[in-house]
């Protein structure tokens, strides 16, 4: 059974999710980083106990473009250094990529923001 919110909490959680949506591009947009397709894969990326991942795989982080898009949009971020890239030492043709420590220290600060804005909704 769905539980309907009211409408004033309902608005205060679209307003932190905005709120979310704006503090990616702050803490992104300089580096061009800026579409939430980023949030989508930096997000699961750190979230997963994994600390590196196939290269192939990313493209799955990523639902909200074509895979076409994930794979240009994945070698721009090695490119850029923003993911780093390793070959596996078994089979130089597979690629590791974790994220770059930049990247995480900005995730981590955007992260804390999140939390701490969703966080507010548990009083109102």
């Amino acid at each position: 059974m769905k539980k309907k919110i009211a409408r004033a909490k309902a608005q205060a959680v679209a307003r932190a999710i905005l709120d979310m949506d704006f503090e990616w591009s702050t803490q992104f947009g300089e580096l061009g980083l800026a579409d939430l397709n980023y949030s989508d894969l930096f997000c699961q990326m750190w979230a997963d106990p994994q600390e590196q991942f196939a290269k192939t795989a990313l493209y799955d982080f990523m639902p909200g473009v074509s895979r076409r898009t994930a794979v240009r949009y994945v070698q721009q971020l090695i490119d850029a250094g923003w993911l780093t890239e390793t070959s596996a030492a078994h089979d130089r043709r597979i690629k590791h990529v974790r994220l770059a420590s930049a990247i995480e220290e900005r995730l981590e600060q955007f992260l804390a923001f999140v939390h701490q804005r969703f966080s507010t909704l548990d009083r109102s």
